[in-house]
């Protein structure tokens, strides 16, 4: 089943002599159970494409279907509520609240999404895997790059998600966390028929990858 399908999408930034076209006609399909990873230069607009994707942006032409519903047509609200529901954001800023620490990060997910998060024990499992299951009282100022990377990976998997979005996940991990990240991420896919779209320069990840786009002065094109 389909379950992302952008359809002549288009985004420009700035106006007259100064507009540049980021994405030009971007059509693009995933299907649900995949690991799909998109890569370009930087300033190719990859991160732009990732937030149509998730609904976080509009284009300015075109239509974004995720599981079948245009979420390009709802309203910010409904918008919001698909997010919240369907999608998970893993995003190259750890966006880490600064003043709570590991544990209340998801008990702050808890008070926003009543239900259908992960239980205690699954939280722990996936932590275990992560192997950040001993800093549950530290601080985001206390985590190093590696660390606050796999909390933010962990946050993003929360809610359980059928759709996952990933900015540079890998980027501040060493080769055994990039193994330990990927095959969870592929394990997800597979296993538990998730969706997947990793955005990246990391050639490590490249192996679990169902399928690989490049992303080039705004054209997209599969490379495997």
């Amino acid at each position: 089943m389909e379950a992302i399908k952008l359809t002549n999408i288009n985004k420009s930034f700035g106006d007259g002599e100064n507009r540049f076209q980021v994405l030009d006609n971007i059509n693009f399909t995933a299907q649900q159970g995949e690991l799909d990873i998109i890569t370009g230069p930087s300033g190719s607009g990859k991160s732009t494409l990732l937030t149509i994707m998730g609904a976080l942006r509009n284009p300015d032409s075109g239509t974004v279907e995720l599981n079948q519903t245009k979420v390009d047509q709802l309203s910010s609200k409904a918008k919001d509520d698909f997010r919240l529901n369907q999608i998970g954001f893993i995003l190259q800023a750890h966006d880490l609240v600064p003043y709570l620490t590991v544990q209340q990060q998801f008990t702050l997910v808890d008070k926003v999404r009543h239900q259908g998060n992960m239980t205690k024990d699954e939280l722990t499992i996936l932590m275990q895997k992560l192997n950040i299951d001993n800093l549950t009282n530290h601080f985001p100022n206390e985590l190093s790059g590696g660390q606050s990377q796999r909390v933010t990976i962990a946050r993003g998997l929360y809610t359980k998600p059928q759709i996952i979005f990933a900015d540079e996940p890998t980027a501040a991990l060493d080769s055994k966390r990039v193994t330990e990240v990927c095959q969870l991420l592929s394990d997800l896919a597979k296993k538990e028929h998730r969706t997947i779209i990793v955005v990246t320069h990391d050639d490590r990840v490249n192996q679990y990858a169902d399928h690989i786009y490049n992303l080039v002065d705004g054209k997209i094109s599969l490379i495997k």
